[in-house]
């Protein structure tokens, strides 16, 4: 009777382990699974109007007709490591975001230099791009892209002129001095300083 009973109690805990299990696989789904273990290896950035990378848009030239321009942007490119022992999907660009939140430093040079904010993308009227993995591989490393319009080299009715070349070049001097933030669903779940030797 006792080899009876301990055997239901057996199959009883199995069944509620089995169930939580199943609600926190269900709960997880859509989200990003071990972001803890994921680092910031490297933060590279460049300033360029490679079309490759920026592509390019159809302006107006003030005379009713269109021509095409290529934009030059602040580029970085973020080296991160799945340092877990299994691969970390991410749920997608729709769900998944990453912005640079500038320290003083770098808040300063940007406006100074461009006019605006550049990080806030949602007022300062200029273009940005992001490119992202869908999943990470434990152990191994992925790249991430975050790059923002700082204006054009041709007169047009919707980018401004780039500023000087010395501007640009202390822009870039300080364009590590900040944080990549990586938020899910509007809330920030993982922050990295940019500069990785700090």
């Amino acid at each position: 009777m006792k080899k009876v009973y301990l055997g239901l109690i057996s199959v009883f805990l199995l069944v509620v382990v089995t169930a939580c299990s199943v609600t926190e696989h269900t709960e997880s789904k859509g989200h990003i699974d071990n972001i803890k273990h994921l680092k910031l290896q490297k933060t590279d950035v460049m300033i360029t109007d490679d079309k490759k990378l920026v592509g390019d848009m159809t302006v107006s030239d003030g005379k009713n007709k269109n021509k095409q321009i290529v934009p030059t942007d602040l580029y970085y490119t973020f080296t991160i490591k799945n340092t877990s022992n299994n691969d970390i999907s991410l749920p997608g660009v729709e769900k998944v975001k990453l912005r640079i939140e500038p320290d003083k430093d770098l808040l300063s040079v940007v406006k100074e230099t461009i006019g605006t904010n550049i990080y806030d993308v949602d007022k300062s009227g200029l273009g940005f791009g992001l490119s992202m993995a869908i999943e990470i591989p434990s152990k191994k490393l992925s790249k991430f892209t975050l790059n923002y319009t700082l204006g054009a080299k041709q007169k047009n009715d919707q980018l401004p002129l780039l500023p000087s070349k010395e501007k640009l070049k202390k822009l870039q001097a300080n364009a590590l001095k900040g944080t990549l933030i990586i938020s899910q669903d509007g809330k920030d779940v993982a922050r990295f300083r940019l500069n990785t030797d700090e």
